[in-house]
């Protein structure tokens, strides 16, 4: 099974019932993954702000949310939702795609792959845990601390962002 559909069985299991995105190069594996997984499905706004608000305001009315957005300038609209989602408390899991870990720069150079953007590094101040995940096996555990963080103490959201490679990798 490919990663991203074991992270639509997880967020399933967490009681999200639609996750709402745009589609985009970087996240189509995560996107597939929820069309492919009975009892969850995806809703696509007209925009990555308008499908963090959605999440934010399902989160208000369910307990939490969750939005997917491509990488590069897909992430960074999710931006203004994260930090009403911080601001107001708002446990929403807001999952990235980003490019493959191989066309990482990892600070070399400013960009290897296409539309990467160190979002993490961008939303640490309003997310109460964000991180990369680089490793196909560490996902599940990644994103179960990244939700009991998100609830715990004051909530708030919290950013996982997951590269091409790892989403359709086969687990």
């Amino acid at each position: 099974m490919k990663v991203a559909r074991v992270i639509a069985e997880f967020l399933k299991g967490q009681g999200i019932k639609h996750v709402f995105c745009i589609s985009g190069g970087a996240s189509l594996h995560l996107i597939h993954g929820i069309a492919e997984t009975e009892g969850i499905d995806y809703v696509c706004p007209q925009t990555e702000q308008s499908a963090g608000f959605a999440a934010d305001s399902y989160a208000r009315l369910r307990g939490l949310g969750c939005a997917l957005a491509t990488s590069g300038p897909g992430a960074t609209n999710l931006v203004t939702a994260i930090a009403a989602s911080y601001y107001d408390s708002i446990p929403v899991l807001y999952i990235t795609g980003n490019v493959t870990t191989k066309r990482m720069s990892r600070g070399r150079v400013r960009q290897l792959g296409f539309q990467e953007t160190p979002i993490v590094e961008m939303v640490k101040p309003i997310t109460k845990w964000a991180m990369t995940i680089e490793e196909p096996q560490a996902v599940i555990n990644a994103i179960y601390s990244c939700i009991v963080k998100m609830k715990e103490g004051r909530p708030g959201p919290g950013l996982v962002d997951i590269p091409d490679d790892v989403q359709r990798a086969e687990v």
